[in-house]
């Protein structure tokens, strides 16, 4: 089952019942309607933020896009090789997490807390020491499947350590899922271009921003297949085949 061609079906069987035109969502979600239709196709994924926003707009649950996908078939072939990899849940991850705010830091620890999911955190508070984390081997944290970092960890340039991530091919396949104190149209922008994966704008509200870090868990952890995830299968399978 495409999961892409699924959500963008309920999108739009959701949309029609709600009596939304195309227009009315584009204006909501700040997207041209040809975007809206390529996301009710399926032709294009629908970025988190914006299922998100559907979700507030349709007042359902994020959930409810994914209603009637069975865990027991869903799966993503992925070829590498001979190898064709299946799709698994996953309660375990591993988050490097750049905050240089303590109380951000305190609050966002005990969001993730409250999961279900096994998640391990190491944190970190400028740019040096995520590079110096990231580039040089640590002896008690593995290579993180997802990295959250603050977009004002950088006191000189913000996007600058994104960039240098990206341009890293051992690095550039962890997505980053930025956290704003608030929502600057330019920087909303070149994150995106710099290939940054989410925008998450912290809430004053600690509940808010518990749900919103507790939506972005459950699509990373339980919807998307993660690289890291992939490229640790592929190598299983090739000592297997070794031996």
């Amino acid at each position: 089952m495409n999961i892409n061609v699924h959500i963008g079906k309920k999108l739009r069987e959701r949309r029609k019942k709600a009596g939304f035109t195309l227009e009315h969502v584009s204006a909501a979600l700040q997207v041209t309607y040809q975007q809206i239709q390529k996301y009710e196709s399926g032709k294009n994924k629908i970025p988190i933020d914006k299922l998100y926003d559907c979700a507030c707009l349709f007042q359902v649950p994020v959930q409810y896009f994914f209603e009637e996908i069975p865990l027991s078939q869903s799966s993503l072939e992925i070829v590498e090789d001979k190898f064709v990899l299946q799709k698994h849940e996953r309660n375990h991850l591993n988050l490097l997490l750049a905050e240089s705010d303590p109380m951000d830091e305190f609050l966002i620890r005990k969001s993730f807390g409250e999961l279900d999911n096994e998640i391990k955190i190491f944190c970190v508070h400028n740019n040096v020491q995520i590079i110096n984390f990231l580039k040089y081997s640590n002896p008690v944290f593995p290579k993180p499947d997802l990295i959250f970092m603050d977009l004002n960890i950088s006191k000189k340039n913000e996007h600058a350590i994104i960039i240098e991530i990206k341009r890293d091919k051992m690095l550039q396949d962890i997505p980053i899922i930025i956290l704003a104190n608030n929502i600057c149209k330019d920087d909303l922008v070149k994150v995106y271009k710099n290939g940054a994966a989410s925008f998450i704008c912290k809430s004053i509200s600690h509940d808010k921003m518990k749900k919103d870090l507790h939506v972005c868990i459950q699509y990373w952890g339980h919807v998307v297949v993660l690289p890291n995830i992939v490229l640790k299968k592929v190598d299983s399978f090739i000592k297997k085949d070794i031996v």
